[in-house]
């Protein structure tokens, strides 16, 4: 007879086949995988889902001092009443505006961005967060501009 500890250092091949017989030579990562895509199905039909079309807004150069306001579109997708809780700016120069009112499923809506350019100059990167009951709790917008001081 072949002794397998001799051949394979330390019995490595011996916890191999026990750990094949154990798992009855099934991958129970699949079971899994199906049960956990049904439970993030059910939460995106049971909860809102708050989307934007986009995350980005990129005011290009504008002029020291200047207010300009950008606007970013968002929907319901899910099954139950979004409600924004609040909206939050990085900076006092950052104005969000928004409706307190909830979103039904499918509706759409914009939350709108004032920025202030006074007393700012060069690059500015600003961040704004949307809090809601949404499934995604949280969505982060940005805002860019590069300022020009020389008028």
């Amino acid at each position: 007879m072949i002794d397998l500890n001799r051949l394979v250092p330390g019995g490595i091949l011996t916890v191999l086949i026990l750990v094949v017989f154990a798992c009855g030579g099934q991958n129970g990562s699949q079971k899994q995988g199906s049960s956990a895509l049904l439970i993030e199905g059910q939460d995106a039909q049971g909860k809102p889902v708050m989307h934007f079309d986009t995350l980005i807004h990129d005011f290009g150069t504008i002029i020291e001092g200047e207010r300009v306001v950008c606007y970013f579109d968002y929907g319901n997708e899910g099954g139950e009443d979004l409600l924004i809780t609040d909206v939050e700016a990085t900076c006092g120069c950052t104005t969000p505006n928004w409706s307190r009112e909830p979103l039904g499923p499918g509706e759409k809506e914009t939350l709108e961005i004032i920025f202030d350019a006074s007393g700012r100059s060069g690059e500015q990167r600003k961040l704004v967060t949307v809090k809601s009951n949404a499934s995604n709790q949280v969505v982060q917008l940005t805002i860019r501009a590069r300022i020009n001081n020389s008028v």
